[in-house]
């Protein structure tokens, strides 16, 4: 049996009761039959909902508690009202009862009234919400009652049918690639790590993942979602979930990724807060699309691996030019922090940069190697090609930075096809 409430405890929920169950009766006036009264039994408790009643078909859920009284029978009264209580979408217990909001008056009969009532319904962890329908079914009032089982189970931790789990977020990954480019499409795998310390368990939790984009920069999806989990104690799970990013400016853009984790039944209570949410931030650098041509003159694009220099001409371009978003002026390239080599290997910070640390301002040919169009562009020779690109490799790119403002430096990157040779 569990432990009485102490004694003034015991007086404010009886007195409490008996005030509500008057002023219910008030309402509704002379019923067909009287209304047993509840009373306080040490075993017993109901749900104990407010609803301010507009008339006899609409009412506003005004709180609900969860007290050690007894529902009183009210089924054999007149049924005015439909009373379920409602747990995973489904009807666990339902029960009529007469309308409080329904006042007999001699040769009217029954009429509706605005007023407060309150609504007695048997106790059961389980419950989510208690919905109150008129006799044509129709909801006047739908009562969310998680607070009430959490705000009891909290104040009652023997209670057996409350439970108490730890659950935590122990790690967010978002582990991204060095960097992007506008407008090509990247996908970006986010690992989360959940756990339960008990020392209750299995316990139902539910996971929310969600993801805030900077500017300059955009995610799908977008929208946060929430994933059930049955967390064992001392058993992390590991969720994973996958997010398409997209470049729409250039430069640095973030994107933090954050999940929580929350007991699925108010009747498990989570002590600790401070461990139940983490977030990973992913810094993304995007770069501005260029076009680039390596062995201008040459439409083959023969790289042997034991050239010691491969040369690439950084093309200056219109903004549309070649399908670029972006206007390019090759000229403002910072040949110290550009690198030549494989798409990969330019992706784990690698490669060759020019041997000679410089370029060369150059009228180079356009990719048909036929025309020039009397731009500024930029010749690097980059080597040796042994450390930049291996002998399955069909496409070689540049990476790098060029200076956009006074003291600003913005990355680039371009590609073209090659053709290595022995």
């Amino acid at each position: 049996m569990r432990k009485r409430v102490p004694m003034l405890m015991i007086g404010v929920v009886a007195l409490t009761i008996g005030a509500l169950h008057a002023t219910a009766e008030a309402v509704p006036g002379k019923l067909s039959a009287p209304a047993p009264q509840p009373e306080y039994v040490d075993n017993a408790r109901s749900f104990v909902a407010t609803i301010d009643f507009q008339s006899a078909v609409a009412g506003t859920p005004a709180g609900v508690v969860v007290a050690n009284v007894a529902t009183p029978g009210t089924a054999f009264l007149k049924p005015d009202l439909t009373v379920s209580s409602i747990a995973d979408g489904a009807v666990l217990r339902s029960t009529t009862m007469p309308n409080p909001a329904l006042a007999y008056a001699e040769h009217a009969g029954f009429t509706g009234q605005a007023g407060r009532a309150y609504v007695l319904v048997p106790y059961d962890s389980r419950v989510e919400q208690i919905t109150l329908a008129s006799a044509a079914g129709a909801t006047v009032a739908t009562v969310d009652t998680t607070a009430a089982v959490r705000d009891y189970c909290v104040a009652n931790p023997n209670d057996p049918d409350c439970r108490e789990s730890d659950l935590s977020v122990d790690a967010v990954a978002a582990p991204g690639p060095l960097f992007g480019v506008l407008g090509r499409p990247v996908t970006i795998t986010v690992a989360s790590t959940v756990a339960n310390a008990g020392p209750d368990g299995p316990t139902e939790a539910k996971v929310e993942r969600a993801v805030v984009a900077g500017a300059g920069i955009t995610v799908t999806p977008s929208a946060p979602d929430t994933t059930p989990a049955t967390l064992a104690v001392g058993t992390p799970q590991r969720l994973e979930k996958t997010y398409t990013v997209t470049c729409v400016q250039p430069g640095p853009r973030t994107l933090d990724f954050t999940t929580s984790v929350s007991p699925r039944r108010a009747s498990v209570v989570d002590a600790r807060a401070d461990n139940n949410q983490r977030t990973a931030r992913l810094t993304l650098d995007c770069a501005v699309p260029v076009t680039i041509n390596i062995h201008p003159g040459s439409p083959l694009n023969w790289i042997s691996l034991h050239a010691p220099v491969v040369p690439t001409a950084v093309l200056t371009t219109r903004a549309g030019e070649y399908g670029n978003p972006l206007a390019f002026d090759a000229t403002t390239i910072v040949a110290s922090e550009t690198r030549f080599g494989s798409p990969d290997l330019l992706q784990r910070g690698l490669g060759v940069r020019d041997i000679n640390n410089r370029f060369v301002k150059v009228l180079s040919l356009e990719p048909n190697e036929r025309t020039i169009d009397l731009d500024w562009d930029a010749l690097l020779n980059f080597g040796p090609a042994r450390n930049a690109v291996t002998a399955t490799d069909t496409t070689a790119c540049v990476f790098g930075k060029f200076t956009s403002g006074p003291s600003t430096r913005t990355s680039f990157y371009g590609c073209d096809r090659i053709d290595i040779i022995p």
